[in-house]
């Protein structure tokens, strides 16, 4: 049976993640079940998730918890706050590589600027999530997972895991300077390592940088 607060945070899922139950689970850490249950008003959530929504989306909890707006807020300013961030309709491969269709947006997800700004050192406005395929990147990052991309870190000046751009499609890897080429590392032993060479540069790039993983738990 849903409830007053149930019916605000069902306001908040259409909102951050346009009513994506599952999305709104993968962005704020929490499985989708649970983001199902506090929506029919069968569960409440604890006041860390909701300080960490606050932390994630600006969230007004006084309007959340009570359903009272605060008379001094100008209209708007909370939207200001946000940046909207697309969902590209591609998948990136911890595995083997997959081809890449067109890259149309599927959805669009609303972040703090602070938190991105204060939490991940990100001040760019070029960011997508992507969705990871494959387990070639575990234990880091895990099928299934979606990952948050810099597109202004296409030069890679640092041990850190980027989208790279293969024939074959994008692969999420962790990517390494070595004097005039890079290597390519998967974080699972399993799977072999490779380089980006001047001889071979023209079929491969970097797409941008991994700077945040969303994951159900």
């Amino acid at each position: 049976m849903s409830t007053a607060f149930s019916r605000r945070f069902v306001t908040l899922v259409e909102q951050f993640a346009g009513g994506n139950k599952r999305q709104f689970a993968q962005l704020t850490g929490k499985s989708p079940s649970h983001i199902y249950r506090i929506c029919r008003g069968l569960s409440r959530p604890s006041m860390v998730y909701l300080e960490h929504l606050y932390s994630l989306f600006s969230v007004d909890l006084n309007w959340l918890l009570t359903g009272e707006q605060p008379l001094d807020k100008p209209q708007g300013q909370f939207k200001d706050e946000l940046t909207l961030i697309p969902k590209l309709d591609i998948e990136a491969s911890a595995g083997m590589g997959s081809v890449i269709g067109n890259e149309e947006i599927t959805e669009q997800f609303a972040l703090n600027r602070r938190w991105l700004n204060s939490h991940l050192g990100v001040y760019s406005d070029k960011l997508a999530f992507v969705s990871i395929r494959g387990d070639s990147m575990q234990p880091t990052l895990l099928d299934g997972d979606m990952v948050l991309v810099d597109l202004s870190q296409n030069q890679p000046n640092k041990d850190a895991v980027y989208i790279v751009q293969t024939e074959d499609g994008l692969m999420a890897k962790r990517v390494q300077q070595k004097q005039n080429q890079l290597k390519v590392i998967s974080d699972n032993p399993s799977y072999p390592s490779w380089e980006i060479t001047p001889e071979n540069a023209d079929s491969h790039g970097i797409a941008g940088r991994v700077v945040w993983c969303g994951r159900s738990i």
